[in-house]
């Protein structure tokens, strides 16, 4: 008897990650293929959204992965990956990011592209596979792009992305502005949880060099809430750097309307930031004009300083 296989994505888990564990284990299932969607941590408020709006199970939570079958979406370095990553058999990896650090001991399918979300990707594997993209699975593909790419606004999204977009729109029967205005408020919630929630909730760890650096992302239409409590926040920051021996955290409060990001800082390396991201930090906190995308603006400059 084959082994059932799991489509996950990272911990910390956003729209994207989850929606293409969904679309791509369907597109396996299509196939002929014993796949199911899988998740690595708990769902954040605007992928709840998505899931009851578009009527969909939300994804079976994999704790331990060790021993399994993996297909990786939307992330390929094990700094992210879900507990027992290292102890599994890896058999496909879909992403949009950096090339990280996982490896097989075979030949696999690895698919690539400097796109603006995972769920741009596997819309075209639905093509190539010759499968057709029903409605609801074109709401939620629409979902994972429009809230990677901040509803088309973010540095990271191509044209390939807008072409995308459009054609899911139009198959989910929803016009992709006013929809995105929908994700865009339930992203904010976010910005309404505890200090420690909001530092962990959409967060990523990354291994530059000998050091762990932890990066968290807060995008909200409304960053006062946020930063009327950066004492709290910055608290919680500084128990997260203690607990995980970072070498830096960096807590990006990412205003979409004005599209701009007030970063708060933990950790021994303010020099490191403000070389890197061309900044000023002053009382751990530096004002960021124009940049929105933690993949492309942040992880970059912060990966050459260190």
């Amino acid at each position: 008897m084959s082994q059932t296989s799991y489509v996950i994505g990272h911990q910390q888990p956003d729209t994207d990650t989850i929606i293409s564990a969904i679309a791509h284990a369907r597109l396996k299932q299509a196939q002929g293929e014993d796949v199911v969607a899988a998740r690595a941590g708990e769902l954040n408020p605007e992928t709840q959204f998505v899931l009851e709006r578009w009527d969909v199970e939300e994804p079976t939570l994999l704790e331990d992965a060790t021993d399994e079958q993996l297909l990786l979406v939307d992330h390929n370095e094990h700094s992210q990956t879900v507990e027992g990553a290292r102890d599994a058999d890896v058999v496909e990896i879909i992403d949009h990011h950096r090339i990280g650090d996982v490896e097989t001991s075979n030949p696999i399918r690895f698919r690539n592209e400097p796109v603006g979300s995972t769920a741009t990707i596997l819309t075209g594997l639905y093509d190539e596979a010759d499968v057709e993209i029903d409605e609801q699975t074109a709401g939620l593909l629409l979902s994972g792009l429009l809230s990677d790419t901040v509803v088309l606004r973010s540095p990271t999204t191509t044209e390939t992305d807008e072409v995308v977009a459009e054609r899911l729109a139009e198959i989910a029967g929803v016009d992709y502005e006013e929809y995105g205005k929908e994700l865009l408020k339930q992203k904010s919630k976010l910005g309404e949880k505890e200090p420690r929630e909001m530092v962990l909730g959409d967060f990523k760890e990354f291994e530059f060099g000998d050091s762990d650096v932890g990066i968290g992302q807060i995008e909200t239409v409304e960053p006062a809430p946020v930063l009327d409590q950066r004492d709290a926040v910055l608290e919680a920051m500084d128990e997260v750097v203690a607990e995980r021996e970072y070498a830096l955290l960096v807590l990006l409060v990412t205003d979409l309307l004005e599209e701009e990001s007030t970063a708060l800082i933990a950790g021994d390396h303010t020099d490191t930031v403000e070389d890197a991201l061309d900044t000023t930090v002053e009382d751990r906190e530096a004002f960021l004009p124009g940049v929105m995308s933690r993949k492309k603006q942040v992880v970059p400059p912060l990966e050459d300083a260190f």
